[in-house]
């Protein structure tokens, strides 16, 4: 096979393309409906995720997450310095984990309608129920944790 018919062939089957291109473009959608509450929708789903788990340990929250916990690490510096979470310092051992701020808490209450706006529009270009999408990502995703 030559290399125009790879092209062609990989442009036009790709899952992996397209599931990266529909991230980004999903990823859009939300950011900008988000911007008045000055989070992204990483962090959106990071403190969602973290209010969801209780507590949980940084290693739990990527496996959950499917994230590198490097990358984890990097996207939740800035709610911490914004006071939206804090690792714990009263447990014992190494792993200080990491929980929600009351002012996370206030700052999801203010982002939400943002949200609401932003997932009612992106269900709405769905052919399939948002519910059966849903499934399908995460059977895609693989065996990882699903809370």
């Amino acid at each position: 096979m030559d290399t125009e018919q790879i092209i062609e062939d990989v442009g036009d089957r790709c899952l992996a393309l397209r599931a990266l291109s529909t991230a980004r473009a999903v990823t859009r959608r939300y950011d900008t409906a988000l911007r008045q509450s000055g989070l992204t929708i990483t962090q959106f789903t990071l403190l969602i995720s973290i209010a969801r788990l209780k507590p949980v340990a940084i290693s739990a929250l990527a496996d959950v997450l499917s994230m590198e916990r490097t990358s984890l690490s990097r996207n939740l510096k800035p709610l911490e310095a914004a006071g939206l979470v804090e690792r714990m310092t009263e447990t014992s051992g190494r792993a200080k984990p990491i929980r929600i701020t009351d002012a996370g808490r206030k700052k999801l209450e203010e982002a939400y309608p943002m949200w609401i706006k932003a997932q009612q529009a992106t269900e709405e270009k769905l052919t399939d129920s948002a519910q059966s999408v849903s499934d399908t990502l995460y059977t895609l995703r693989g065996e990882g944790p699903r809370y």
